[in-house]
């Protein structure tokens, strides 16, 4: 199975509802094992002008919804794409793709 390859920990956050004017975020799933994988080469600029390099993090299905951050240690990551698969109308595995701006 496609846990087998899962090396990482992390953490996944979500904004707050009521958090008037700043970001603030909590802790909405802990410890959750993943495998991460790069898919840019370099930088490249987003629809936003802002740059940053994207990666594709596989993990078991959750409440995992685009607009989440995803923390590895002292790297964060912003979840930009959210994709789940099945196989015989079982949830297997979810593909998520994660950005993280430019240092």
């Amino acid at each position: 199975m496609i846990e087998s390859l899962y090396d990482k920990f992390v953490d996944v956050q979500r904004l707050i509802d009521d958090s008037g004017n700043t970001e603030i975020y909590e802790d909405h799933i802990p410890d959750l094992p993943c495998a991460i994988q790069p898919l840019d080469d370099a930088y490249s600029q987003d629809i936003d002008g802002n740059f940053g390099k994207e990666w594709l993090m596989f993990c078991c299905v959750h409440d995992i919804l685009e607009g989440d951050r995803v923390v590895d240690g002292a790297v964060e990551y912003r979840v930009v794409g959210v994709e789940s698969f099945e196989f015989l109308d079982q949830p297997q595995h979810m593909e998520i793709r994660i950005r993280r701006s430019n240092p």
